[in-house]
């Protein structure tokens, strides 16, 4: 935008006198009003030139006075009046008062009139935005020609950091990094950058919708975030030092301009890591379902997608719980549908990325499975708020739950991981619970004999235990009860009869008259194990009855 000190350089403006105010020539122009009404002040705005006369002021200065105040809070831009008309001088008080408050008022010559003052400066002033279009359209050709021949981000930000002689720097939805000018390779910005993007990432929601904020480091010094929408969620960030300043003829459209043609790069440079996205999905699902036969291509493979040998492995994986009006909803909506799961995609990797973990995101049919890889023994706890925090962040109109697998020490061993972390997702749903996060236990005995229909068991149970399944006498009561803390003691005489209370030799009285009654040898592994089977099946039957 053009200011006061500008327009002396035009016809009518050149031979002008500045009264009072001088301070304030750097003040805005944006439009000229001309009028000699004492009611000017109701058609005056921001960054209004007010050409006059002065008639309607010639003789009250205190009304010449407050026409001055009630202008300043307008920010208005200043006053050119033809003193000699009806004034031979300005008065002193409003003089003292546009001094005061910085406020330009400029003597015009007699020889021209106020309508050529006034369309010498609406032409410069259009010109000006006529100029300011071009550029940017200059602009926007200029970055496209360079997007068309494949030029790299870099190139585009330093090319745009020449074009408004600013430095300039493109952060992604993280406020990290991407590409910045070459202003930021000198010693003395190394650290301005740091400090910025610290800036940004302390206050992201407001750097995404574009604002502007002051370097702290750095006296009368701003930067200004602009948005670059792509397809993430979230956009990235044109990040320019001291915008609001931007040298002739640059302009917040030429920025605009240049930041459509930087979307486009990022959404192609999107659409080849998709692409490569898609490649990693490849391996682990070639992993997963044993389709990789040798170890060397294994390991070879799973390096390059960033999974390093020798590290402990777990399994972490995760799907929006498929019930709910909101889900049924979102299944009728497929580009719905594909916007959530790139969101979710996008905010796990950002929530690897914020935890400072070593881990690898990929997805397998409806799960995203994340590998993340400890260097030393895995702390649960750890683990536990990590998932927990991921939930958190990601759980909004749809709830998401969690299966996490045991460590496993081998890249080999994440099939195994994989399995666990999707029954421990299973038994969640079978026990028809939503957003949860359970983590993979293994089956215990107990666990396995319940999945067996009690028929079964029951004829084990008696097949293995003979007379002594259903014991009536006292006798045999006593034999069972012999026989399950002889196993129990690891079959120590001394320790069953300590437990029980009695005599050694009546434990191997008893010991012998089972031995022979059931025909086995408790000190042979095969049958202790069918026995101490067969008691717990008895137990698991005595509870169902």
């Amino acid at each position: 935008m053009k200011t006061i000190n500008d327009l002396f350089i035009l016809e009518g403006m050149k031979e002008s006198i500045v009264l009072a105010g001088h301070r304030g020539l750097t003040r805005n122009v944006q439009f000229v009003n001309i009028s000699d009404t004492p009611d000017i002040i109701n058609f005056l705005a921001e960054n209004h030139l007010l050409l006059t006369t002065g008639y309607a002021f010639k003789d009250d200065p205190e009304k010449f006075c407050e026409l001055i105040k009630q202008m300043h809070e307008l920010n208005c831009s200043g006053l050119a009046i033809k003193i000699n008309r009806f004034f031979k001088e300005l008065p002193r008080e409003v003089k003292l008062l546009a001094d005061d408050l910085a406020f330009p008022i400029i003597d015009l010559p007699t020889k021209h009139t106020l309508g050529e003052v006034s369309r010498h400066i609406l032409n410069y002033l259009n010109d000006a935005e006529s100029e300011q279009l071009y550029y940017a359209l200059h602009v926007q050709k200029e970055f496209s020609d360079m997007m068309i021949k494949g030029y790299s981000l870099t190139a585009l930000i330093e090319q745009l950091g020449h074009f408004l002689s600013r430095p300039t720097l493109l952060l992604n939805h993280r406020g990290e990094k991407i590409a910045h000018s070459h202003d930021f390779r000198m010693d003395s910005m190394k650290v301005a950058e740091q400090e910025i993007i610290d800036i940004v990432k302390a206050d992201l929601t407001s750097a995404r919708e574009g604002s502007t904020f002051t370097i702290p480091s750095r006296e009368h010094q701003s930067i200004s975030t602009f948005p670059v929408q792509t397809k993430r969620q979230h956009p990235s960030m044109l990040v320019i030092v001291d915008s609001m300043t931007l040298p002739y003829p640059s302009s917040q459209m030429a920025i605009e301009q240049a930041g459509n043609v930087i979307t486009f790069t990022i959404i192609k440079e999107q659409a080849i890591e998709e692409n490569s996205r898609l490649l990693k999905n490849n391996f682990f699902d070639d992993l997963i379902e044993n389709r990789i036969h040798s170890d060397e291509e294994i390991l070879s493979r799973a390096n390059y997608y960033g999974l390093n040998e020798n590290l402990n492995n777990i399994c972490i994986i995760c799907t929006v719980d498929q019930k709910g009006q909101n889900y049924e909803d979102l299944q009728l909506y497929e580009k719905k549908a594909g916007e959530l799961y790139n969101s979710i995609y996008d905010q796990l990797e950002d929530e690897i990325v914020h935890s400072e973990l070593d881990g690898i995101l990929f997805t397998k049919e409806k799960y995203y499975v994340m590998i993340l890889q400890y260097a030393d023994e895995v702390d649960p706890s750890e683990v536990n708020e990590f998932v927990e925090k991921c939930q958190e962040n990601l759980q909004g109109d749809y709830s998401i739950s969690f299966g996490v697998s045991n460590t496993v020490q081998s890249i080999k061993d994440i099939t195994t991981a994989y399995a666990e972390a999707c029954e421990a997702i299973m038994s969640g749903y079978d026990m028809n619970m939503l957003g949860f996060i359970n983590f993979y236990k293994m089956k215990e005995l107990e666990d396995l004999l319940n999945t067996i229909p009690e028929k079964d068991l029951k004829a084990l149970y008696e097949n293995t235990l003979k007379s002594l399944a259903h014991p009536k006498t006292k006798e045999n009561q006593e034999l069972v009860k012999t026989i399950q803390v002889y196993l129990d003691s690891q079959c120590e005489i001394s320790e069953t009869s300590r437990r029980l209370y009695i005599h050694r030799n009546t434990v191997k009285y008893r010991i012998e008259k089972a031995e022979e009654i059931l025909n086995c040898s408790f000190r042979d592994p095969a049958h202790s194990l069918r026995i101490r089977v067969a008691l717990m099946i008895g137990s698991l039957l005595k509870e169902n009855e």
